[in-house]
């Protein structure tokens, strides 16, 4: 009996689920944060215990089991490298890693042509076309992943310390941070240990102060959205057409935010699934081939 599963591992936490034969889905089981580039000891712990969780559910217990197939896409898996140190570490006969981005593209469009706009703790977008993926972005907090939660949430902290300096005017967004961390020593020991999932959970007051009126958690959303609509049009490489989708806890309100002000407009389309759909989708995909090569 063929077992697929599924796994959508990202900077924040990551999602799981078992599809048997005959279409029937099992539980959805989540984890904890799953970036192999930065952070691939813990990734790899949690990413097996959670794998562990979801065939003790199916009542599996064969990881040599070649009907077994397993797709993961990880955040981070795409520009590290790590993909085949952590199935050469995973028990599993079959095992893919993919991106993040690469199951979010299979999620939305399956095989059909199209762009997705993954915005969460990170940001990546990428076009799929014949079969063929084109990417922009996703190559981590330090470096990028313009208007993801943790660059929200950056941006609102360096908002508040330009404020406190006098460089900025005063506004809501910058209250909201200081009544969070009352004094300086403690917003920096914060940025000495953060991770982008920390920074990440300052997001939420940026867009909510953003949609009140907030002129420093606008000019934030103002600087992410242009880069995303940048690279949306770049991707669709004068198409203006071509379906634009958005996945990721923060892409549509953000998608939404864009298209409003967007000219010539954005063809905005439902993704037909989430990336976890896309990780069983893939996995479905790899079975029939191999069941038509074997």
């Amino acid at each position: 009996m063929t077992l697929l599963i599924g796994l959508d591992g990202g900077g924040t936490g990551s999602r799981a689920r078992a599809l048997r034969d005959g279409g029937k889905a099992g539980a959805v089981f989540e984890g904890g944060s799953a970036n192999i580039h930065s952070d691939p000891d813990g990734a790899e712990q949690r990413i097996a215990e959670l794998l562990a969780r979801v065939l003790q559910a199916e009542g599996h217990n064969d990881p040599l089991d070649p009907d077994l197939q397993i797709v993961m896409g990880l955040a981070g898996a795409s520009e590290s490298g790590a993909a085949a140190r952590l199935s050469a570490a995973l028990p599993y006969l079959n095992v893919t890693v993919l991106g993040d981005i690469d199951i979010s593209l299979s999620g939305a469009f399956q095989d059909s042509d199209g762009i997705v706009m993954a915005v969460g703790t990170g940001s990546v977008l990428a076009r799929q076309s014949q079969g063929q993926m084109q990417r922009i972005g996703g190559y981590g907090f330090a470096l990028g992943d313009e208007a993801g939660g943790a660059w929200l949430g950056q941006r609102a902290l360096a908002a508040a310390l330009h404020v406190r300096d006098g460089l900025t005017e005063d506004g809501p967004l910058a209250r909201a941070t200081w009544a969070r961390f009352e004094t300086l020593p403690a917003l920096l020991d914060f940025t000495s240990t953060a991770r982008p999932s920390d920074y990440a959970t300052l997001a939420p007051q940026v867009v909510v102060l953003d949609a009140a009126g907030c002129p420093l958690a606008r000019a934030i959303l103002d600087e992410g959205c242009a880069y995303l609509l940048r690279a949306i049009r770049h991707l669709q490489a004068g198409d203006p057409a071509v379906p634009v989708a958005a996945t990721g806890g923060l892409g549509a309100l953000l998608l939404e935010r864009i298209s409003r002000h967007a000219s010539p407009a954005l063809n905005v389309t439902t993704p037909r699934g989430t990336a976890l759909d896309g990780a069983l989708w893939r996995a479905g995909q790899l079975a029939a081939t191999k069941g038509q090569t074997s």
